[in-house]
């Protein structure tokens, strides 16, 4: 029999549905979360750089070749949300905790294949270059707890899902910060106390401050509370949940690796030219950090939001959210243009004792302009693909993606070993990527070919219950 929902889902916050005020309410909260990682990501590599900057990068390289390892499972790992926010819009609340479990064992299952394809990678990617022994260390010791990244998202999902941001918001504040303290610490050392343990000391202190968010994230996850309310305590594996989760996880998963395959192959190239390519390459990947955050706690918003809706069959409300996102996006990029439009040499300055010659900081302010259009088209592209992720229409996007062979690798493989480009060209050729991207999102969520997804779960769930 079918179940019949008697009382309408509780609403996702006390604002109006898709207003501004609702998605900064959930948009606010996992921005300065974001900000945080970010952050400490920044210091990370700030302190790297006064160490020295073969190990700032050498931190870089090795982080492009980490995320390989981490975003198609944080991709998956990620799927919880949506499917929290179908549940909860159907008024399923009873399986919530079973959703979030099957990824939690998907991350420990990871590492049967995770840590010994690592190993074969390092040497392919590090080998010839200037900083192949700094960026194997860093590599090699996050890739021993590389579990623990799709983890915290798989648990994090878990809050994020329900609109439920303080405790996720105050915890990995904490996480954070203790990273930062543990970067100090481990990288300079102190004397006679703590020796300086350089670029190792980095990858140390990101797997133990990981481990501890993950650990009171776990904590909260299985309060007595939230056993009762969303049957947090069902941790049996479940092969017919977790196959639907993989199902609709997978392809967005396939997707992301094809993206990072073909900026790890981008990295390569830039890397083998060393100079002020690599100098622009890890400068620029650092200052990335400083505004993606914001963009990314934008798209995680919307999947919450988009995910209600059209869980609640509200379907009317979508494109006012997406107003809503895009209204903001504009007033974000404003603010961001004076540190990287009138501001870039103060930021630069943080990098260096001295600032290098005149050459190389002139190349350097440019990247700082194209990082600029980076942030607002990547903020666009963030808006489309929320609303293919809600709508799981991740085949889609899985297929789409596999152009970024022909709109990122070949450009750069030309332009940098035929054409001549200068080392700025890097970031203007990321700006332009994600803009095309946005753009076949937006198309093809524009067809509304979703709505017949959400019937045929619907019509699942029916047959199920």
């Amino acid at each position: 029999m079918s179940r019949e929902n008697t009382h309408p889902p509780p609403s996702l916050t006390k604002y109006p549905s898709a207003s501004i005020r609702e998605l900064l309410f959930l948009a606010l909260p996992l921005i300065f979360s974001l900000f945080s990682a970010s952050f400490m990501g920044f210091c990370d590599r700030l302190f790297l750089a006064h160490y020295s900057l073969e190990a700032l990068e050498g931190s870089v390289s090795a982080g492009c070749l980490c995320m390989l390892f981490q975003q198609p499972l944080l991709r998956i790992a990620a799927m919880a949300q949506v499917f929290i926010g179908l549940y909860r819009g159907s008024n399923q609340p009873e399986r919530i905790g079973e959703s979030v479990w099957q990824m939690i064992w998907l991350c420990l299952f990871s590492m049967i294949i995770t840590l010994p394809a690592s190993q074969i990678a390092a040497p392919l990617f590090f080998e010839g270059t200037s900083i192949q022994g700094y960026a194997n260390t860093y590599f090699n010791t996050l890739m021993l707890v590389n579990f623990l990244f799709p983890l915290a998202v798989s648990l994090s999902s878990y809050f994020i899902g329900q609109g439920k941001m303080k405790v996720l918001f105050f915890v990995t504040f904490f996480s954070h910060g203790l990273n930062i303290g543990l970067d100090a610490l481990f990288i300079f050392g102190i004397d006679g106390f703590v020796p300086s343990m350089g670029i190792f000391g980095a990858a140390l202190a990101t797997a133990i401050s990981q481990g501890i968010l993950c650990t009171v994230l776990l904590l909260f996850f299985l309060s007595k509370k939230n056993r009762k309310l969303h049957n947090t305590g069902n941790f049996h594996f479940k092969w017919k949940t977790f196959s639907e989760h993989l199902r609709v996880g997978l392809p967005r998963a396939i997707g992301r690796f094809m993206i990072l395959t073909a900026w790890v192959a981008v990295a390569r190239i830039i890397t083998l030219k060393g100079g002020d390519y690599l100098m622009v390459f890890s400068v620029g990947g650092t200052l990335i950090l400083l505004f993606t955050f914001v963009n990314d706690g934008l798209y995680q918003a919307m999947i919450t939001i988009s995910s209600n809706l059209i869980g609640s069959k509200n379907y009317a409300d979508i494109w006012r959210m997406v107003r809503s996102a895009f209204i903001f996006l504009v007033g974000a990029t404003a603010l961001l243009s004076i540190p990287y439009l009138l501001l870039p040499e103060h930021i630069l300055s943080f990098f260096f004792m001295e600032l290098p010659q005149e050459s190389t900081l002139k190349v350097l302010k440019t990247s700082c302009i194209w990082l600029w259009i980076f942030f607002f088209t990547y903020g666009i592209n963030a808006i489309g693909l929320s609303l293919i992720t809600a709508t799981r229409d991740v085949t889609f996007h899985m297929f789409s993606i596999l152009f970024i062979w022909i709109t990122a690798v070949l450009p750069a493989y030309l332009g940098f070993n035929f054409w001549n480009w200068s080392a700025d060209k890097l970031w203007l050729l990321t700006a332009t990527d994600a803009l095309i991207f946005a753009v076949v999102f937006f198309v093809r969520f524009s067809k509304e070919k979703w709505k017949e997804k959400q019937s045929d779960f619907e019509t699942q769930e029916v047959i199920s219950n």
